[in-house]
């Protein structure tokens, strides 16, 4: 019995794992903005990995995708070496070999980035470079611009599956000058602090924020859409009930699956185990009938079976 529930949690945890798309995030390229990125902050700052890292978080947070880290994967790769030393608690450790491949990479670049040139004073005064704003007057408005030109390829075959821009944007109007809204200390380690507090204060940093967030939306929206039909939605899970001819699985909407998807069910049979560790390495599946999803949630799907009798713990596959 222990041991069922053991698979039983096993191909649940694959379920709900293996069926939504992931993707890695790549560093945006700000070479087009470098000059305007140096006026405003007064020295060089790598705002393409300030803008991946936002991402990284909005897209985690949306949930259309996981995604999953390469900047740093020489990290876990230590880690990974690391659990499979003597020197670490056996079963504690990460196990080598289990990093998450990225079915998609995300791809930018930073195509605006700074001050919209249409400025609104009412006294006369001078331009201020990178700033947007003017001084000497009784006021200038300063608006913040930043675009994000991004492309979704399929890593298997290099097609660019969707692409789009977000444009944010941040007004402001000050009896001064505009500088302090733009940059207000976000200088962090040669990269502008995205985490910083005051980072979401200044009038680029609202510009930033609005972009990400626009671009995080679209992905959710048009990028999941074109994933979806990118890539044919892997099925890994198992009958949960069943009512008559009727069988609910454990994965639904959030795992892929649709009204109509054509299913497979299987009989779990014999076990392969290492004869070394007694770790199961593969379980033996026999066919013994048909799922046709007619019912749809976030987490569980009901359909029409046709076969030999199921049983609760069965596994569904496409």
């Amino acid at each position: 019995m222990k041991k069922q529930i053991v698979l039983a949690l096993a191909f649940s945890v694959m379920a709900g794992a293996q069926t939504k798309r992931s993707m890695s995030i790549e560093s945006f390229d700000y070479s087009t903005v470098m000059t305007a990125t140096q006026a405003i902050f007064g020295t060089q700052v790598d705002v393409g990995q300030g803008i991946s890292a936002l991402l990284t978080s909005r897209v985690a947070q949306d949930g259309k995708f996981t995604v999953v880290e390469r900047r740093k994967v020489a990290n876990i790769m230590k880690e990974q070496d690391f659990g499979a030393s003597n020197r670490v608690k056996k079963g504690t450790g990460a196990r080598i070999g289990q990093i998450r491949g990225a079915d998609f990479t995300l791809m930018g670049d930073i195509v605006v980035f700074g001050r919209d040139d249409r400025r609104n004073s009412a006294g006369l005064g001078v331009g201020v470079s990178g700033a947007g704003g003017m001084i000497g007057g009784s006021k200038s408005t300063g608006k913040a611009v930043v675009v994000l030109a991004y492309r979704l390829v399929d890593n298997e075959s290099s097609e660019v599956v969707a692409s789009g821009e977000a444009r944010g944007e941040s007004k402001r109007t000050s009896k001064g000058g505009m500088g302090g809204f733009f940059t207000g200390g976000v200088l962090v380690g040669g990269g502008f602090g995205s985490n910083a507090s005051n980072f979401g204060e200044t009038i680029i940093g609202e510009a930033v924020m609005d972009a990400v967030a626009k671009l995080s939306a679209d992905l959710s929206t048009r990028g999941a859409g074109a994933a979806s039909s990118a890539k044919e939605v892997e099925v890994e899970a198992m009958v949960a009930d069943i009512s008559g001819a009727n069988i609910t699985i454990n994965a639904g909407s959030g795992s892929g699956i649709t009204n109509g998807m054509k299913l497979t069910v299987f009989r779990k049979g014999k076990e392969i185990k290492d004869p070394t560790t007694g770790e199961v390495l593969d379980v033996q599946t026999e066919r013994i009938g048909d799922l046709v999803i007619t019912s749809v949630r976030d987490r569980i799907a009901t359909g029409t079976y046709s076969g030999a009798a199921a049983k609760v713990g069965d596994v569904v596959r496409n």
